[in-house]
């Protein structure tokens, strides 16, 4: 199930600390807490002594019994207050000063105003990264909380509302893990296929793998130079070989695709992964050593797909000289991890909707959706129309994908090829009842899937590599730490199976894309359910039941 940790959950006790406490050098000033028409205030020291002491004094006690919380409560408010958290502090402010953090500090400063409603972004920052420099307190609450250098105005309203879109997507998405168990298993019971003597497509196939290959390619047209990785067959099939291309996510590498890339390879395909340079690893890194201000490129919400079009007429100029004529590069698949997800789709044809960004992003509080601040940047582009559709692509899988607010309906539904959705019930970037059930109901294709997996979250390896990732990810969320090579094998074959059936017209692979066959070779601690369009009306509902009031009811166009 869901689990998001109790730093989200008691929220409102974080919230509480809000209320109570600036600078030690303002200790006996007061706090202002804006409620609707009332405005009250709070003595700092009262906060103080309850964190240093566990002592809760008559005036905290009247915010304590307003709030309703019992001693576990109050004791788990402390807990909040005093946790460390290993962040560093240059890089935390590196991050702060891109245009992405400067949209989170943006939204942040909503909650946290100065006296009189200005955004309290500026503050904030400041409190943030002295608290993570000082090696003394750490990067605890308590200690941010200690380094705001003014007086502040708490926004309760807001902070109410941010609470309750926190704990409706909790609901909404267990409730979704429940209702995609039901589904699968209700498909299973009406199945008896013995998958007894079948091939064990996890393993893999019969045409090896050759080498990987590099190539620097430069897309003159937009003074754009990238590397293209290279996956192929060691014994070539007789007739055309069906290709694939691989859109990898943000601060990802076409590395991290290699064992995905060796498994289609093994069966047949030629894979291409193209290195989408403004939005890779090397940007990560290149924004962490002050190289450059920005986590990404903006630009990159163009340049990917043109990536993928490029790499496809790049293939088509080798293919008589290098490969024989022998690729078939009419019909074509692409798998998009992330952003590489947004990428996918826009090259199955899903167009932008500024009328929709503009209307889910220029709301005072968001979803909880952590997405939205790469897709609220595309305000920053030209409105214009922006089609990315490349006739060549046949199919598409996308893995936690970032869409739904760029799309919209009316982009998604433009969709009609076969496509699978896989989402993972622990991704605080990209939840699934929010952008994978949208975008699950609003395609258009008849071929769609939703692969669902309890525990994944977001990551198709976990950010092991970079312990600051890593480390304001659990300020965020606790999930379960899905095995590397566990979630691996259920891309590599999940790809493999989905892939033989849509693009190389293999009907032997059908019986792989079935509820009983994911029940079959699912880990027991992390189910996988398989669930196809006849499960779109029951989870629109799911989504419906829990949605704030704010944002629209959702229909299957």
């Amino acid at each position: 199930m869901f689990n998001f940790t109790k730093k989200w959950q008691n929220f409102l006790l974080v919230s509480l600390s809000f209320l109570c406490f600036t600078t030690p050098s303002f200790a006996a000033e007061r706090i202002n807490i804006l409620w609707q028409s009332l405005r009250l205030t709070l003595e700092v020291n009262s906060l103080e002594q309850f964190a240093d002491e566990g002592v809760v004094n008559q005036e905290l006690d009247f915010y304590f019994q307003t709030a309703g919380l019992d001693d576990k409560q109050k004791e788990n408010l402390r807990k909040v207050l005093v946790s460390q958290y290993p962040i560093d502090g240059v890089q935390l402010s590196k991050f702060l000063n891109t245009p992405t953090g400067e949209i989170l500090l943006e939204r942040l400063g909503i909650l946290v105003s100065l006296p009189g409603g200005r955004n309290g972004k500026y503050i904030l920052r400041g409190a943030l990264i002295q608290a993570a420099l000082d090696k003394e307190k750490g990067f605890s609450l308590m200690n941010i909380l200690g380094y705001l250098a003014t007086d502040i105005q708490i926004n309760l309203e807001e902070i109410q509302k941010t609470l309750d879109y926190q704990q409706r997507l909790v609901l909404a998405t267990n409730s979704l893990t429940k209702n995609a168990s039901e589904l699968s298993n209700k498909k299973i019971s009406q199945s008896n296929i013995d998958y007894t003597n079948i091939p064990d497509i996890r393993k893999q196939g019969e045409y090896g793998v050759s080498p990987v290959q590099i190539i620097k390619l430069t897309d003159q047209s937009r003074q754009r130079t990238f590397d293209l990785h290279l996956y192929q067959p060691e014994n070539w099939q007789q007739g055309k070989i069906p290709v694939i291309i691989v859109s990898h996510g943000l601060a990802s590498h076409p590395n991290d695709f290699s064992s995905l890339g060796k498994q289609l390879a093994s069966y047949g395909f030629l894979v291409a992964i193209p290195q989408h340079i403004g939005s890779d690893q090397e940007q990560l890194e290149n924004m962490l050593n002050s190289y450059s201000r920005e986590l990404y490129d903006l630009q990159e919400f163009i340049n990917r797909p043109l990536d993928i079009t490029y790499v496809l007429d790049e293939l088509e100029r080798r293919n008589k000289q290098e490969f024989d004529n022998r690729l078939n590069l009419d019909k074509v698949g692409v798998i998009g991890h992330s952003f590489g997800g947004y990428t996918a789709l826009s090259v199955a044809g899903a167009t932008w909707d500024f009328e929709n960004i503009k209307n889910y992003c220029d709301r005072q509080v968001w979803e909880a959706n952590l997405s939205m601040l790469l897709q609220c940047q595309t305000l920053d582009l030209p409105r214009q129309d922006y089609n990315f559709r490349d006739p060549r692509v046949a199919a598409i899988a996308i893995i936690n994908p970032v869409n739904s607010v760029i799309f919209g309906s009316q982009g998604l539904s433009k969709i009609d090829i076969p496509i699978i959705i896989s989402a993972g019930t622990n991704d605080p970037a990209t939840p699934p009842i929010i952008e994978q059930i949208r975008t699950f109901a609003w395609v258009k294709s008849e071929d769609k899937y939703l692969f669902v997996m309890e525990g994944q979250a977001h990551f198709l390896n976990p950010p092991e590599q970079n312990n600051q990732i890593n480390n304001l990810i659990n300020l965020l969320v606790d999930f379960k730490n899905v095995d590397d090579n566990l979630f691996t094998t259920y891309n590599n074959t999940k790809s493999v199976a989905f892939f033989q059936s849509y693009l190389a017209d293999n009907n032997d692979y059908d019986i792989y894309l079935q509820p009983s066959y994911w029940q079959k070779i699912s880990d027991e601690n992390y189910p996988i359910y398989w669930l196809d369009k006849s499960a779109v009306s029951e989870l629109v509902n799911t989504y419906n039941r829990f949605k704030p009031a704010a944002i629209p009811t959702l229909y299957p166009n």
